[in-house]
Formats: C-alpha cells, sequence, structure tokens
C-alpha cells in the first residue's frame, strides 16, 4: 500500500506533514511526521499513527532525525501494523466514520 505525504496548510506547523494512504481512488490520513520540542526546547523530528483504534501491542509512535528517516520508520511501523487484514479493516473502517460525522 503506497503512502505518501501531504504538507499541512498552517501557519504554526511550516515543517508538519500528514501521512496519506490512497487505495483506489479514496484517501486516508493515517498518520503524521514533523518536528516536536522536547522539555528541554530540543527540536526533534517524530511520527506518528493516527490511533483511531487501540493498538497497544504495537509501536504507533518515535522519533527519527529528519523527515526521510521518519517516513522510513513510519512505513515500517505501518506495514507490521497493516499487515494483519482485520486491523487495517478496523482502521479504515474508524477513519470512514469519523470522515462521516
Amino acid at each position: 500500500m503506497p503512502l505518501y505525504l501531504r504538507k499541512v496548510d498552517h501557519p504554526q506547523a511550516v515543517y508538519n506533514w500528514r501521512v496519506i494512504l490512497k487505495i483506489d481512488e479514496t484517501e486516508y490520513e493515517v498518520g503524521s511526521i514533523g518536528p516536536q520540542r522536547t522539555a528541554d526546547v530540543e527540536l526533534q523530528w517524530g511520527w506518528g499513527i493516527d490511533t483511531v483504534i487501540p493498538m497497544r501491542a504495537m509501536a504507533t509512535s518515535g522519533r527519527g532525525s529528519n523527515l526521510k528517516d521518519c517516513m522510513a520508520k513510519f512505513k515500517a511501523a505501518w506495514e507490521r501494523f497493516s499487515s494483519d487484514e482485520a486491523n487495517l479493516t478496523a482502521f479504515l473502517e474508524a477513519k470512514r466514520r469519523a470522515k462521516r460525522g
């Protein structure tokens, strides 16, 4: 399943990205990547899969050295998660429900 990035259009999120999954003609926002400030004000890159369903047994977020590194780590985590068809089905259904409001 191909993932790609879409830039967040917000003046306070200059270097932030949403991770998009496209299935057929439908796009799903499945996570985010961007710089984050730590408690000691150090800037670090972070990534996270949207936790719209319980994912306790899997890593759903982490840190990387830059955008490219975060995308690679995100992709590896997403592939582990989505390789279980039940996980993917439940995740996409939760995203569809959220879109419908």
